[in-house]
């Protein structure tokens, strides 16, 4: 298999004994807005990275560990942008999908040391982070160059509280795309008015893979909240309410039990 088509979208592709299929462009533009969790590592230089082997990337791009702008997805096709967001830390990154990998495990994104560093996960080696398809890529894009140089993308973006905040903050910041060329804002709006939006369910497997939700992660803990603050109870107003319902109810039936055995009033005389 030669590297132009060892990642071709829509190809199937195998490295040590692990194979995966590469999402096809109308597959990848479903997934625009969509966000989810996956497992992610960290690649580094060949030079000191066993796995990694050297030479150039899927997509003809130079790797770049110390940038911490690119990452490899053994799914999305070469030229994709991606928002990565991890909720333990806060961080937020645009990463552009430049190489193949990862091949070990569940993993589904390998990014550069220098993102993993930014992202605060090189010291775990692995993090569960939140993903979403910036931009899809062109067919160009997604083809391999020799040595080609893609666009820069922002790469860190600081600490947001929200995955929405950071998506926010990618979106105002992510640069043009390769061409630089821009429709007028009045012709741009008729075009988008023309052309349907894509259909979000046309593959639901690639979707599964990458495990894709609609539903916004919970936002990064600052500690922790109290619902209601704390109050005065007594011990014997306490402990009710600690108490399991069917203890609750086993104690009420066994004191209304003994109650009546002890209200002598209410049985017969047993001398009559």
């Amino acid at each position: 298999m030669t590297p132009a088509d060892a990642k071709s979208p829509g190809s199937r592709y195998c490295f040590h004994g692990l194979c995966h299929r590469v999402g096809t462009l109308a597959q990848t533009d479903t997934l625009v807005g969509w966000r989810g969790y996956l497992l992610a590592s960290y690649y580094d230089s060949c030079r000191l990275d066993r796995l990694n082997p050297c030479g150039l990337t899927s997509s003809g791009a130079v790797f770049r560990p110390d940038l911490p702008d690119n990452a490899a997805s053994p799914l999305l096709p070469d030229g994709t942008v991606i928002l990565a967001y991890n909720p333990k830390t806060g961080d937020a990154s645009v990463l552009r999908i430049t190489n193949a990998g990862p091949y070990s495990g569940k993993r589904k994104l390998d990014v550069s040391r220098a993102a993993a560093e930014k992202l605060g996960f090189r010291s775990q080696g692995v993090a569960a982070l939140v993903i979403s398809v910036l931009q899809s890529p062109t067919e160009a894009e997604a083809s391999y160059v020799r040595r080609r140089v893609y666009p820069s993308v922002p790469g860190h973006l600081g600490k947001y509280e929200t995955f929405d905040k950071a998506i926010e903050a990618a979106q105002e910041r992510l640069d043009v795309r390769e061409d630089g060329e821009q429709q007028p804002a009045d012709a741009a709006d008729d075009i988008a008015a023309l052309v349907p939006k894509p259909r979000l369910a046309v593959s639901p497997s690639l979707a599964r893979e990458l495990m894709m939700l609609r539903s916004p992660p919970r936002p990064v803990s600052r500690g922790v909240r109290l619902v209601q603050g704390p109050r005065l109870v007594s011990r014997e107003s306490f402990r009710p309410e600690q108490a399991p319902a069917s203890a609750r109810a086993a104690l009420n039936f066994a004191s209304g039990l003994q109650q009546y055995l002890l209200d002598t009033g209410s049985l017969p005389d047993a001398g009559k």
